[in-house]
Formats: C-alpha cells, sequence, structure tokens
C-alpha cells in the first residue's frame, strides 16, 4: 500500500512543535539539528520518534491487510476482516498473544457458539491464516463487539482478560482512529466503507448494525447523551457546474425532473448530497431537549453527529470502483434539518452513460449504511477551439 503519513498527538507543546519542525527538514538538517539540543530534549525526539515509526507500522499493517483482490476489487469486507486486520498491529498483537490459552480456549468457545453463523465462519478461516498471538487478539476483539451478548448467556472472562481486553479497547482505538484518517487516501471504497462500520461497533460494543438488541443498546447510549437515535434520508444529483451556481443551500428536490445544462467531457461537474436529518429535535439554541448546558469554556458548537461522505464512482465489472471523494459531514445543533456538501469533479471522457454511488456511514453510530446511485450523461463539447 501507499506510505501513509501518521501525525503525532502528543500533549507537550513543545515537543509537537520541534518534531513537525523537524519533520520538514532534510535527514542531514535533522539530525544536525537533534545532535544540537540538550540531552533530556533529544531522548524526548527520539521517544517520541518511535512512537510515531510504531503507529506507521500498525496503519501500514492494516493498511496491507485490507488491500483488495485484483481479482474482485470491489468486494464487500466483512467486520471479521477488519478486526483480522487490526490483530495483526504490531503493538495491538501481543496484548492478547500474551494471555495463558487456558483462559483463552473457554472464550473461543463461548464466541463460536453465540456469534452469528457468518462470524464464526470468517473466524475459523481467519484463525487459519494468523499468526498465534494474532489468533488469540482476533478473539478479544471479538468478544469486544459480543460481550453484552455472552454476559446475558451468564458468560465471564477467565484470568487476566479482562484487563487485557480493558487495554486492547483503548489501544485499538488508538490505532482504528490512525488508520481512519490514512484509509480514504487510499480510493478503497469498501475496505473504507467496513472500516467505518467496525469503528462503530467497537466503540459501541455491538456486533452487528442490523440486530434489534444492536440497535436499542446504540438507542439507549445516545438518549443517556439527550440524542435520538438517526432517522436519515439521503439525496443527490449531479449537474453540469455552471449549474450549481452559489445555491450551495438548496433544498434537493428528488421529483426535480426540469432540464438541465449538459454534462461536457472534461468539463467541471458537480454532485450535490444532502442528508435530511428526519430526527431532527426541537432545541434550544441547538442543543437536544433535556441535555445539560455546556459547561464554562466548553465549545458551544461540539459536534452531535459526524458522517462520512463517500462518493464511488462506478466502473465496469472486474475494474475497480476509484473513491471520487471523502468527507466528513458534521451535526453541531439537534434543530439541524439536513446537511449538505457539493462535490466539484472533471467530467469522465469519452462521452455516454456514468454513474457514481454516493454512501454515507458513520464511525460513531451503529447501523448508519446509506447509499445512492446517481446517474449522469456526458456529452462531447462540440464547441469549436478559437484559433
Amino acid at each position: 500500500p501507499p506510505e501513509q503519513r501518521v501525525e503525532p498527538h502528543m500533549a507537550d507543546d513543545w515537543l509537537a512543535t520541534e518534531f513537525s519542525r523537524l519533520a520538514a527538514l532534510s535527514p542531514k538538517q535533522r539530525q544536525r539539528e537533534i545532535d544540537a539540543l540538550p540531552a533530556d530534549k533529544r531522548a524526548a525526539i527520539k521517544a517520541q520518534n518511535q512512537k510515531v515509526q510504531r503507529g506507521l507500522r500498525d496503519v501500514n499493517t492494516v493498511l496491507g491487510c485490507l488491500e483488495p483482490d485484483e481479482a474482485d476489487p470491489d468486494a464487500s469486507v466483512p467486520t471479521v476482516a477488519v478486526l483480522a486486520a487490526l490483530s495483526c498491529c504490531p503493538s495491538l498483537s501481543p496484548i492478547g498473544g500474551e494471555a495463558e490459552p487456558d483462559d483463552l480456549q473457554p472464550l473461543e468457545a463461548a464466541l463460536m457458539e453465540h456469534c452469528s453463523e457468518e462470524d464464526a465462519a470468517l473466524y475459523r478461516d481467519a484463525h487459519e491464516a494468523l499468526p498465534p498471538a494474532a489468533r488469540a487478539t482476533l478473539l478479544l476483539l471479538l468478544w469486544l463487539l459480543y460481550q453484552q451478548k455472552l454476559e446475558e448467556a451468564k458468560y465471564s472472562l477467565r484470568g487476566d482478560l479482562p484487563e487485557r481486553a480493558d487495554v486492547l479497547h483503548a489501544a485499538a482505538t488508538r490505532v482504528a482512529a490512525k488508520v481512519q484518517a490514512a484509509l480514504p487516501q487510499t480510493l478503497w471504497v469498501q475496505p473504507t466503507l467496513a472500516f467505518f462500520r467496525t469503528a462503530a461497533l467497537l466503540s459501541n460494543g455491538c456486533y452487528s448494525g442490523d440486530a434489534p438488541p444492536c440497535r436499542a443498546r446504540m438507542a439507549a447510549m445516545l438518549a443517556a447523551d439527550g440524542l435520538a437515535y438517526p432517522r436519515l434520508r439521503l439525496l443527490a444529483t449531479c449537474r453540469a457546474a455552471e449549474e450549481g451556481g452559489d445555491a450551495s443551500g438548496r433544498d434537493i428536490d428528488p421529483a426535480d425532473d426540469g432540464p438541465r445544462l449538459a454534462i461536457h467531457a472534461g468539463k467541471p461537474a458537480l454532485l450535490e448530497a444532502e442528508l435530511r436529518r428526519e430526527h431532527a429535535q426541537d432545541a434550544v439554541n441547538g442543543r437536544p431537549v433535556g441535555a445539560p448546558k455546556p459547561a464554562a469554556g466548553e465549545p458551544q458548537s461540539k459536534a452531535l453527529e459526524v458522517y462520512w461522505l463517500v462518493v464511488e464512482g462506478l466502473r465496469p465489472e472486474g475494474e475497480r470502483n476509484p473513491m471520487v471523494h471523502c468527507q466528513a459531514l458534521v451535526v453541531t445543533s439537534a434543530a439541524t434539518a439536513a446537511v449538505r456538501a457539493r462535490v466539484r469533479f472533471a467530467a469522465p471522457s469519452p462521452a455516454g452513460d456514468y454513474t457514481l454511488r454516493v454512501h454515507v456511514a458513520s464511525s460513531t453510530v451503529v447501523g448508519v449504511a446509506l447509499a445512492q446511485e446517481v446517474p449522469f450523461t456526458v456529452q462531447e463539447d462540440d464547441v469549436p477551439e478559437l484559433e
């Protein structure tokens, strides 16, 4: 996979500034600057560099595992495949790998009994392909998704597995944030969507976005924060860029079939997408009903909901569908009725019929998976060039 840059996340202002400054220098200049620092600061830079390199190894490990198969480049990626990729990360694999086998065997038996048939089959396939340490970590990652279901079946972890599961959850969340930032740069549609979906499951302790118990759990967690479970509607349309004008705030009318300017090959085109929040709540100052007032110093525009808009260009069977665009859709008020995005792109060539598939996903709320196909026709530009 392509090289990815993981930005350092550091609490110390000096270290953050200095690390960023050194990263912009040539290797020789960087070494001279480091050598000139006091010993304690050289040690801090060295430690931070090792931390960043570990992060890079984790990200590249996941990307390598999720790279699409050339034989079926647009195949959907199951949740267990994403968990297996995470389990191979150098920083995560030892967490399960150092657990006692006698503690892991009952966990495996319980998961195979209570998880879905699909997840059980995928786990068995992945188990055969993974090194021993990653197998144990995969098992604990599955526990994090199925924990509530297994506890309802009166199963509990043995030995030091509860502590390992807690450590793994925190570490996997950090790795997931880095991978989530890097994946859209690969332009891989299905791995990116699968990772968003899996991140939501992992962060909320759910095993499915469709299972009623998981949706009920998600709804209860949102309700505790004064939020409603999302009821969303996705609308999208494509037109020549000249038509878009400056009307970025207008609603999209799904019944609008009026005349439009022709989209010409190689010329700017515009995709307009609108995510309607049918669960928008009455609110005071944009905050959910019953939600506590922000504490002193807390930003008033804190994000309440974040969705991901992923635009996929459909190609003939056998060719990989590229990612045309990926961006976050941020909701800062519970009363917001819709969030919108406008994506400019060069119309493809040659002339003909094309289709974009617009996806909306969430890495924080389980069960958000919308998609709409947007067909459009490209014509040849028959305006002669001026000599």
